[in-house]
């Protein structure tokens, strides 16, 4: 007789569910037993819980699609805690499964092992957090959790599963529900072949930016969730207006087009954002990391398009706020503005594109010469991945991630491995320095398992970096806790079964790097500080 694991699973299934990452624990092997006798949904399995919903944050990423992380109760759950508010600060949607104490003394504390609240837990970071309490709920809770993944700003969701229903038995697998992946996709045609109904305020966007002179368009992640890269580049060509970004909008535009100026903070955007006299911002936060603390300046006219309205005016006040999916908001923009342009950037387009740091990063820029074009990049957070903002250009999205708000140290390395998961075909690069690759460097071991051709690059300054630096600048130079004592990372590739080289020069690193391009599984390169001397 089914289980309740064995609904779960089906119901997951038949959301499109292939691939789930995961550590299985004692309150989750129901689960995993059901996995494995469902046997047409991969399981990865990962050596730890936050690398887990690391990894499904970078599935998401790349896919486009849900990534699913399952781990047992306590522990297991709260260790996946950091990598499910990394997915919450950047939109990304990401299902965490997470099994429970038995339900029938779920809150009474009574001594159970790894007994916790884990639905109020993760209720702050989920759009919804649904601990099922009985096996008939599962199919309603899988298909509310789905929805909220699904629908809206793309966010995480939790289901918190008590492992004596997921082992209990259940009548049938929700033969009633069989038919909701069809109906959805019919009421979508129907949708699309009625057409969107006119946004509201469009025509006062419209009025603003044909009075415009200077515009400039501001991508962010929800332009790119809405798949409106070709409606942004057209409006770029329409308007005769540069394009920037936020980080998670990299590449909507390829930042070779002379309509591209990069990131918002790119040399080439500083010169052309002061002139601009309206900005139109598509699925933008304004976050206090992109604002760096607020301190971007902005034109006073703001044309703001966001699907979550709680963002429209949230830090710059929105002379006109459109509540809308990106791509339809930006269709109809297109279609009402009019033919000829009032806009007259050429000149100064040729100033910002000639801006260029003084001292580029050869790292940087041997890896963007080396890197396929389809190759996809994760920087961790880092000196390293900072300068990557800025100066390593993306050619099409969902090819560079950061961990852009939360800014979770050793992201990197797991959610290159979900991409790597997802994209065999394609090269992934995972690259931070040494203090955030050492907080998930056992995930090397995932790598090697499962032969994922991941590419880690390693910067290796024997320090916490970036925290050193604000010791050098604001306190005087009072270094405390931030040198590292590290081990010696080409052995340790070495040691878990990968090659790993060190290339203290570009010339080092071109070879060592197509040398990893041309494997069929993981390698490590370890970028040694050339600036140690200067560190003081």
């Amino acid at each position: 007789m089914a289980t309740g694991a064995d609904l779960l699973i089906d119901c997951l299934y038949r959301q499109g569910v292939r691939v789930v990452f995961g550590m299985p624990g004692s309150h989750a092997t129901a689960i995993y037993d059901a996995l494995a006798r469902h046997g047409s949904i991969r399981t990865i399995l990962i050596r730890n819980e936050q690398a887990g919903a690391f990894a499904a944050d970078g599935f998401a990423r790349v896919t486009g699609q849900p990534g699913v992380i399952c781990t047992t109760a306590g522990p297991g759950a709260t260790n996946a805690l950091t990598g499910i508010a990394e997915a919450w600060a950047d939109s990304m949607p990401v299902l965490l499964l997470a099994g429970q104490v038995n339900h029938d003394r779920l809150h009474q504390e009574c001594g159970n092992y790894h007994e916790i609240d884990l639905e109020g837990i993760f209720r702050p970071c989920t759009k919804v957090s649904i601990t099922v309490m009985a096996n008939d709920r599962i199919p309603g809770a899988v298909k509310e959790a789905w929805q909220a993944l699904s629908t809206g700003r793309r966010r995480p969701a939790a289901l918190i599963l008590p492992q004596d229903l997921m082992a209990a038995p259940v009548a049938n697998l929700a033969n009633e529900d069989r038919g909701v992946a069809r109906q959805r996709a019919v009421d979508s045609e129907v949708k699309m072949a009625n057409g969107p109904p006119l946004v509201p305020n469009v025509q006062k966007a419209v009025d603003l930016l044909a009075r415009a002179q200077r515009p400039i368009l501001l991508a962010g992640g929800g332009a790119v969730w809405a798949g409106a890269g070709p409606e942004l580049k057209a409006l770029a060509k329409k308007l005769a207006c540069p394009v920037i970004t936020t980080l998670n909008g990299k590449g909507i535009v390829d930042e070779r087009d002379p309509h591209s100026l990069g990131h918002a903070r790119s040399f080439k955007a500083r010169v052309a954002l002061p002139q601009a006299d309206l900005l139109l911002a598509v699925g933008c936060r304004f976050t206090e990391v992109f604002t760096r603390f607020r301190t971007l300046t902005f034109p006073r006219t703001i044309v703001q398009i966001d699907i979550d309205p709680g963002q429209i005016g949230m830090n710059y006040p929105a002379a006109v706020g459109i509540v809308a999916d990106a791509k339809i908001a930006l269709g109809q923009l297109l279609a009402a503005l009019p033919k000829e342009a009032a806009a007259n950037w050429r000149a100064l387009w040729q100033q910002a594109h000639a801006a260029q740091r003084v001292r580029p990063e050869w790292l940087i820029g041997t890896l963007r010469e080396e890197l396929p074009e389809n190759g996809v990049v994760f920087a961790d957070a880092s000196e390293m991945g900072y300068r990557m903002h800025f100066d390593f250009p993306a050619y099409a999205p969902r090819t560079f991630f950061y961990p852009s708000n939360y800014i979770a140290l050793g992201w990197g390395l797991p959610a290159a491995l979900g991409a790597a998961v997802a994209l065999p075909d394609r090269p992934v690069v995972s690259l931070g320095g040494d203090g955030g690759f050492l907080m998930t460097a056992q995930e090397l071991a995932t790598a090697l398992r499962y032969r994922l051709k991941v590419i880690a690059i390693v910067h290796n300054d024997a320090a916490y970096g970036a925290i050193r630096n604000i010791q050098r600048k604001q306190y005087q130079g009072r270094y405390v806790d931030t040198d590292l004592n590290n081990p010696d990372f080409v052995k340790l590739a070495e040691a878990y079964g990968m090659p790993g080289a060190r290339a203290p020069d570009a010339e080092e690193f071109r070879r060592a790097f197509r040398a990893a391009l041309g494997r069929t599984g993981p390698s490590l390169i370890e970028i040694p500080d050339q600036w140690r001397s200067l560190r003081a």
